[in-house]
């Protein structure tokens, strides 16, 4: 263990820097007790006054909470430290304001740096974050409030309508844009369904996103990266660059709708020059299982377990209270493949009953449930995971494999598969076994109706991430 000594600057508090293999350990006195700063604690390592002096800021996350539905109390904290070592240095310091929040102001003075509070998303922390992190961060950076413009949801269109009021036009326009989103995946795809939904000028600039990780399942962030620290992405969006955020088109039949409040109300989708429903998503795209615990646990009732929601619903699905069996879901799978030319193949799945569809584009729907391990970050490359009608034994055994790394794809059971698209031809009569999943949204598929998805179309937003080389 090496160890070496900082001073604390302006602060009665004694500093020790230490190294345990490749994990970076910074311990201070604070009061009677000894705390230490983790290397995931780490946001910024900032530039400071005298020479040799830096502002070490990290976030102090308090005992676990004691329910999935208690709201985990996350801090902000700041040291001055100077004569800290270089190879602590060499890693964290020179943090600064990045040029997404540096770009010019839109033509009536007001910032094109935008901060969206989800007061919805996850379990309901994404203003205490505000309140208590990103704005004493941004101020430590001498980013006042100033400097950008906060909104702050009230429904679930707010975003929506953020997005088609303020960021497409100025997008038009030839704009740039950044977007601070605390929230989940639904943040995310809503923005994406209105640029890609609206017609798109020859000077469009894609609006760059910075994800911080509030939401439920937050499989995008999972599956960049946004998650491997303890900082919700906030070390990310301050470290990272912007880059290309892929997507890909579901397409309904007509007569399919959007489910709303609590799936108990519909409303139209958006159509194509065809007249059919049309949904983007930057996430997944299922149906069966997944789309069903996912519809199921999109209450209040069950939002206030936070991620604890999924296997709930699931453990429902699977093994119902009332004793009866767990349905089996009926329909005709079509997959698209590329061949090693770029030619597309047409290939039929040899069954019609099916327990778990699921088409993604990122590897992990939750932090350590892999759903799709040969995915990389925003590779662009639709995957699809699949299996028939086994026993609900099995299926959990599946998914436990797939919290192992993802040791599911080895299964005999199931299908993994490359595709550049899926159509799925529902043979369902209940309502409830119609219900498409894209990015968190369901669709309730009209009776014979079906869904196709397909990669693309070209993305329309950036994302901030930190991609290994």
């Amino acid at each position: 263990m090496d160890r070496s000594p900082g001073t604390p600057g302006n602060e009665p508090n004694s500093l020790e820097y230490s190294t345990e293999g490749n994990i970076d350990l910074l311990s201070f006195q604070s009061g009677p007790s000894k705390r230490t700063i983790r290397d995931e604690d780490i946001v910024a390592v900032i530039d400071d006054e005298p020479p040799r002096t830096h502002r070490i800021v990290f976030v102090l996350n308090s005992e676990e909470p004691t329910s999935a539905a208690a709201k985990p109390k996350v801090k902000i904290q700041s040291l001055q430290v100077t004569d800290l070592p270089q190879s602590f240095l060499k890693v964290h310091s020179g943090t600064r304001l990045p040029p997404q929040f540096l770009i010019p102001r839109y033509r009536d003075e007001t910032p094109n740096v935008h901060i969206v509070i989800s007061t919805q998303s996850g379990i309901g922390e994404a203003q205490q974050f505000y309140d208590d992190v990103l704005k004493k961060v941004l101020d430590f950076l001498q980013c006042d409030s100033g400097s950008y413009s906060l909104h702050t949801t009230e429904s679930e269109k707010s975003i929506t309508n953020l997005s088609r009021t303020i960021f497409l036009p100025r997008a038009n326009e030839g704009v740039a844009q950044t977007i601070v989103l605390l929230s989940g995946d639904g943040g995310v795809v809503d923005i994406v369904n209105v640029l890609l939904s609206s017609p798109r000028s020859e000077s469009y600039v894609k609006p760059v996103i910075g994800l911080l990780v509030l939401g439920t399942g937050n499989a995008l962030a999972n599956s960049t990266g946004l998650n491997r620290d303890s900082t919700k992405g906030l070390r990310t969006l301050l470290r990272g660059r912007p880059h290309s955020l892929p997507s890909f088109t579901a397409t309904f039949s007509r007569g399919s709708e959007s489910l709303v409040d609590e799936g108990r109300s519909t409303e139209p989708l958006p159509t194509s020059a065809q007249g059919l429903g049309v949904v983007y998503g930057a996430v997944v795209c299922s149906w069966a299982l997944h789309a069903s615990l996912v519809a199921d646990s999109d209450t209040t009732e069950y939002r206030k377990y936070g991620r604890d929601r999924f296997q709930m619903a699931a453990k429902e699905l699977l093994v119902p209270s009332d004793g009866s069996a767990s349905h089996v879901y009926k329909g005709r799978i079509t997959l698209f493949k590329k061949d090693h030319e770029g030619f597309e193949d047409t290939v039929m799945l040899d069954r019609r009953e099916h327990m778990y569809i699921l088409a993604s584009l990122v590897s992990n729907l939750e932090e350590t449930f892999k759903i799709s391990p040969h995915s990389k970050p925003l590779d662009g490359q639709l995957r699809l995971v699949h299996f028939g009608a086994i026993a609900a034994t099995d299926v959990m055994r599946i998914m436990g494999l797939a919290a192992q790394g993802g040791l599911h794809i080895g299964d005999d059971s199931v299908g993994y598969d490359d595709i550049a698209g899926i159509k799925i031809d529902i043979e369902e009569k209940d309502a409830r076994w119609r219900r498409i999943c894209v990015d968190g949204k369901i669709v309730q598929v009209n009776e014979g109706g079906w869904v196709e998805v397909r990669s693309g179309p070209r993305d329309v937003l950036d994302i901030i991430a930190e991609l290994d080389a």
